[in-house]
């Protein structure tokens, strides 16, 4: 009997024969199966964000970028599988090695990046100290596992524990340590992992500076350990491991129970010390503000009274030549008006004596004599002088 398939338009089927041979069919088909085995073939198609793994029977291995399909073929393909290429932000980086002739060569690749392994490289995997998840500040191996770097600067808590001070005090010291990766070569040569070098380079700093204060002498500079010189070791070991310290920052100090009860009772007792010390200070500032307000007072009415009194001075002393000037100007207004008065009284009398001196001028020209006349005039004088000269004295007469 014959059998018949239909291969519809999209598909692939393979089709092997009595004698093994394989021929690969793809629709819009029907086929005659005589003697004929059909075997469906499985297309494998990777998207833009996707390449495809295809391993060949002769052990061969290729990646395709997608956009890409392959029909999977029973004869040369032992696999093909789907994977989906590393985004890589601008900050990120990837360590990718490859298998050449001569060794094996390494990369760093940074983003921003869609990247995809080629069949002879892989990705170097990281795992270092990472943070507990119940207490930040305390590491523990492993934590961090990943394959993208952070190359922008980061940060991690740390507590420094079992330190102790010069008179054997036991704390624990807080800091948060701010770095950022620098040099990926020479972080890859230099050290498997770098927060182990923070944290041990770390220790022996915090434990050198403690070590050499007394508890009070520590709680007194505990600024210093804000400061970068403070830390000599972790900057040349962070240097040689191609990182960069940025700032380490002390967040504080734990002590054991004893301790801090101690430190607390000294701590009341210094505030209540301090709080009667400022009630104190308080009420004499307020005294001498008191005070001194008082005499700002006392000197701001003095000083008015000095300008009233001056205002008045002032005053009385304008007043004063105000009437002077008054009187002036009335002596000079009465003496111009008795000169104007006299000058008037004196043109008359010039005009007069003119008239009279042309009226006995023109009698004269009328040949009248003029003594007679003036006689006849003034025969009852107004007053009679009588000079006795028996003494020969000299006479003198004023109008």
């Amino acid at each position: 009997m014959f059998q018949t398939r239909t291969i519809r338009q999209g598909q692939r089927v393979a089709v092997w024969d009595d004698r093994g041979h394989l021929e690969l069919v793809d629709g819009p088909r029907r086929l005659w199966l005589w003697g004929r085995t059909v075997e469906d073939v499985t297309r494998y198609a990777a998207g833009n964000h996707q390449y495809l793994v295809v391993r060949y029977n002769d052990g061969r291995v290729e990646h395709m970028r997608g956009p890409a399909a392959v029909w999977r073929s029973p004869v040369e393909h032992e696999n093909i599988s789907l994977a989906e290429m590393i985004e890589l932000d601008a900050n990120e980086a990837l360590v990718v090695y490859r298998q050449e002739v001569k060794g094996v060569h390494r990369r760093v690749v940074k983003g921003p990046e869609l990247f995809m392994p080629e069949a002879n490289e892989w990705l170097h995997h990281f795992s270092w100290h990472g943070s507990d998840r119940v207490d930040t500040g305390k590491k523990r191996p492993g934590a961090l596992r990943f394959t993208k770097l952070r190359v922008i600067p980061d940060q991690m808590y740390y507590d420094v524990e079992q330190v102790r001070t010069a008179d054997d005090a036991l704390l624990t010291v807080q800091v948060m340590i701010f770095f950022e990766l620098v040099d990926i070569d020479r972080m890859l040569d230099q050290t498997h992992d770098p927060i182990v070098d923070f944290i041990n380079s770390l220790s022996a700093d915090v434990i050198d500076f403690v070590a050499a204060h007394t508890f009070e002498k520590f709680k007194e500079k505990t600024e210093l350990l804000n400061d970068m010189s403070t830390y000599p070791q972790l900057l040349q070991r962070a240097h040689r491991i191609g990182y960069e310290i940025n700032k380490v920052v002390y967040r504080g100090y734990l002590a054991s129970d004893a301790l801090q009860a101690m430190h607390d009772n000294a701590i009341e007792a210094r505030t209540h010390l301090k709080l009667e010390d400022e009630t104190q200070r308080q009420a004499q500032e307020l005294e001498d503000m008191k005070m001194e307000r008082e005499l700002r007072r006392a000197a701001a009415r003095r000083q008015s009274e000095e300008e009233a009194t001056l205002h008045q001075v002032r005053l009385a002393q304008l007043d004063h030549e105000e009437k002077l000037r008054q009187r002036r100007a009335s002596e000079e207004q009465r003496i111009e008006h008795k000169r104007l008065l006299h000058q008037v009284s004196l043109e008359h009398q010039q005009a007069m004596n003119r008239e009279q001196a042309a009226f006995l001028g023109s009698i004269r020209d009328m040949q009248v004599d003029l003594t007679r006349y003036l006689v006849a005039q003034y025969q009852h004088p107004d007053r009679l002088i009588r000079v006795d000269g028996q003494n020969h004295a000299q006479l003198h007469l004023h109008e």
